[in-house]
């Protein structure tokens, strides 16, 4: 299997859109490893030197032209992918750059949880240190940094108009798991031909929820990841995989209809992959399923059900 590069540029992202006709900068076959890395926020203007100002007008005009904030690299077409497979991403290696930032918008042009309380904006920078995987929040408080890609998808079906890259939906894109760190595997349906793998918006840490709209906002410098097509198998929605936990996720913007998607999916993958009937993959998830707020700020609201591989005897069956 090969491995490619592909360096972020005017060439190689999507800025703040995903269109389901945009053209793969790069096709590869299934089963090999691409290295990517990713711009910051706003065309990779979200560096030390931005200011609270700046970050506001940016935000405004991104908002005003229809698009988000997000850079995405690709798409990337990987050969035999066709609508109902599965792309199998395996995310083994993320580095980080050494700044990031984390900001809350003014009232009523945020989308955080308590918007209507917290009506005046912020920025706040961080410098982040690669060897100790720390940063500083105050004199009294570190944050370990656990690395992730906010935004992870494929094309969404053909003849879709196009769409902000803030929203996420069963194609992926702006999911915000931060189960999703190296070592962990994501599942997509494919809806068009080639898939179109895209990645962007990386973060160096953030609590499930991102409660105010944002992250630790940073760019990734390196994020090795390995695209596989499956065959034979399709799926509703995203669905991950780590080394201790099924994960299925819901997004929609009731949260309750969130919870339900990720519910059913997690019934359905017991189904599946353990031979469960249905009305004992409920009563399991009733039992041993967390629902985690993936997300609650992007407009198309998160929820993922977690379920811990080790109550398998014998082993869980991916």
């Amino acid at each position: 299997m090969a491995t490619h590069l592909i360096k972020a540029s005017a060439a190689t992202v999507q800025r703040g859109l995903i269109v389901s006709e945009a053209r793969p900068v790069l096709t590869i076959a299934s089963g090999d490893t691409v290295i990517l890395d990713t711009w910051a926020m706003w065309d990779n203007a979200g560096g030390a030197g931005l200011t609270l100002d700046q970050a506001l007008a940016l935000r405004d005009r991104f908002r005003a032209e229809g698009r988000g904030p997000h850079s995405l690299t690709g798409p990337i077409a990987v050969k035999t992918a066709e609508p109902g497979d599965v792309l199998k991403v395996e995310i083994e290696r993320l580095e980080i750059a050494d700044h990031g930032i984390n900001m809350i918008f003014p009232g009523k042009q945020s989308r955080g949880l308590l918007a209507d309380l917290f009506e005046e904006a912020e920025l706040r920078h961080f410098e982040l240190d690669r060897r100790t995987m720390t940063t500083k929040f105050s004199d009294r408080i570190t944050i370990p940094l656990r690395p992730f890609l906010g935004i992870m998808g494929v094309l969404p079906p053909a003849g879709e108009p196009p769409r902000s890259s803030a929203f996420p939906g069963n194609f992926g894109g702006n999911i915000d798991c931060s189960d999703l760190v190296a070592g962990s595997i994501l599942y997509l349906p494919v809806f068009v031909e080639g898939a179109g793998f895209y990645a962007g918006d990386a973060h160096a840490a953030q609590g499930a929820g991102e409660v105010v709209q944002t992250a630790l906002e940073t760019a990734m410098t390196s994020a090795q990841l390995k695209l596989t097509v499956q065959k034979g198998r399709s799926i509703p929605r995203p669905r991950a995989e780590t080394r201790d936990h099924f994960i299925t996720m819901g997004l929609d913007e009731d949260l309750r209809e969130a919870a339900r998607q990720a519910v059913l999916d997690m019934i359905g993958l017991l189904a599946e992959t353990q031979g469960m009937t249905r009305q004992d993959a409920y009563a399991l998830c009733s039992l041993q399923a967390d629902l985690v707020a993936t997300q609650v700020v992007n407009g198309v609201n998160g929820i993922h059900a977690r379920l811990p591989k080790a109550i398998f005897q014998g082993g869980a069956r991916p």
